[in-house]
């Protein structure tokens, strides 16, 4: 397994791999994003054998130093239920265990999404609900923060800080139509 950075040359293929993961989503504007000298924003495709088997991504908060955020996340269908999954998320949290965050988080939909709720718990994340009423996506779109600490010390949940998620879907529909 390995890893290629999302790229101007590659860009197209991504939001390509992401859209058929997450088909009512669009990440082009974060990918884009992305690819600015002073972002805070990484993406990879995740290559299995040469052949791309998902992609991933890492983010932080201004406001947070010390969160790792994983970002559009998934592995496609034929290499699902072979552990790679599993490698992928710790090579995100070996990632950011290098770049120095205390912790490892992500947010994910809350609702009919039992297997991923499964995996992560799997995985060792602690979920929470998450409701903050200066981001008013969250009252409308049922979502679930799930974090991980890196270090020994203890984890320290996320209680609902702002994770930005309307404006994150602002992003998406700037493509999205």
């Amino acid at each position: 397994m390995y890893l290629e950075r999302v790229t101007e040359k590659n860009i197209d293929y991504a939001v390509s791999v992401q859209g058929e993961l997450f088909p009512e989503e669009n990440a082009r504007a974060n990918y884009e994003e992305s690819l600015e000298a002073s972002s805070d924003f990484e993406y990879y495709l995740v290559y299995e054998d040469g052949v791309c088997a998902g992609i991933t991504g890492l983010y932080r908060y201004p406001e947070d130093p010390e969160s790792a955020w994983l970002g559009w996340f998934g592995i496609r269908e034929g290499f699902r239920r072979r552990h790679l999954g599993s490698a992928v998320l710790k090579l995100f949290e070996e990632a950011a265990a290098g770049k120095g965050f205390r912790f490892a988080r992500l947010y994910t939909d809350a609702e009919n999404n039992d297997t991923a709720t499964a995996f992560y718990k799997y995985n060792g994340y602690t979920g929470e609900p998450y409701l903050n009423l200066q981001d008013p996506a969250s009252a409308e779109e049922r979502m679930l923060i799930f974090s991980k600490s890196l270090t020994d010390g203890p984890l320290v949940l996320w209680n609902n800080r702002n994770i930005h998620l309307t404006e994150q879907i602002a992003r998406q529909k700037k493509y999205s139509g």
